[in-house]
């Protein structure tokens, strides 16, 4: 997979819910152990290794977050999919960013979770 350097949208931690509540979808790119550790309740993990054979699972017709622990890896990750023509936008901070300003992150058996 070849990821290259376009200008990706980024959006703020402080609009992600408002955001999710308007139809965005919030794909998480981090490993199954970061995953499992927390993640926001309506994300859905796609890790940064499958994206591109997990590629129909997303469609042009919506608008996707892009999020793993700081931004750099969904950084890579929303330069490729803009690079195939996906309404992506990076979350600036990423999970480290959008624990401050959620209550909505909780680990793979439900309960509150933690960012490693």
């Amino acid at each position: 997979m070849v990821f290259g350097f376009n200008k990706v949208p980024s959006v703020d931690a402080s609009e992600v819910e408002t955001l999710i509540s308007n139809g965005y979808l919030l794909i998480d790119v981090r490993e199954d152990d970061e995953w499992e550790a927390g993640h926001h309740r309506d994300a859905t993990h796609i890790s940064m290794g499958t994206i591109e054979e997990n590629l129909s699972k997303f469609s042009k017709d919506n608008d996707y977050i892009i999020v793993c622990r700081s931004g750099a890896r969904s950084s890579r990750v929303s330069n490729y999919l803009l690079s195939n023509d996906f309404k992506v936008s990076n979350l600036d901070g990423g999970m480290k960013a959008l624990l401050s300003v959620t209550d909505n992150i909780v680990n793979s058996k439900g309960s509150s979770g933690q960012i490693i």
